[in-house]
């Protein structure tokens, strides 16, 4: 009797690659990932103000307190990942996936790589802010162990979007 061929490594896993966030390489690709799922959920793209900080991560998440990670499929951005560390905490910044890529996995190992970023900055505790209409993330944030600890009218949103904080004991 034939052995069946094992299954193919999802896409998901097998074609994306995480990585730093490059000028050259990845160029605009983060704020096009960003501005996709802003316009998903119908809210204002701001790219000279609310927004900047992905059009040039490189200045806004400058090392060794920061960092910006981008998910790359087929030499395209498709998520984006960024912290900030600050007295021992690590703040989760724009965890973005468009939604045909969403429930794949990718969504985890851009989180995964932001918890192991803030551990080996030596944070303690890890927190985000999440519109309350991002369930999927809700979701994923909440299967890796955070717990929401409160919400708030996001600083500087033109939307004025509602959100929870959620926090991780690292």
């Amino acid at each position: 009797m034939q052995t069946p061929p094992p299954p193919a490594p999802s896409p998901a896993h097998a074609d994306v690659t995480i990585e730093p966030y490059d000028r050259e390489r990845h160029g605009d690709g983060p704020a096009r990932v960003v501005e996709g799922v802003f316009r998903e959920f119908g809210f204002t793209w701001e790219p000279l103000g609310y927004h900047y900080d992905v059009l040039f991560p490189e200045q806004a998440y400058a090392p060794p307190d920061h960092f910006f990670d981008v998910a790359v499929m087929d030499g395209d951005v498709v998520g984006t990942i960024g912290g900030a560390l600050e007295d021992g905490v690590a703040e989760l910044k724009r965890l973005y996936l468009p939604k045909s890529l969403r429930g794949l996995g990718i969504g985890r190992r851009l989180l995964e790589r932001f918890v192991t970023w803030a551990r080996a900055q030596g944070a303690t505790r890890a927190i985000l802010w999440s519109d309350k209409r991002f369930t999927d993330a809700h979701r994923l944030y909440q299967s890796a162990g955070f717990r929401v600890v409160g919400d708030r009218i996001c600083p500087g949103d033109p939307d004025l979007a509602d959100e929870f904080g959620y926090a991780l004991e690292l």
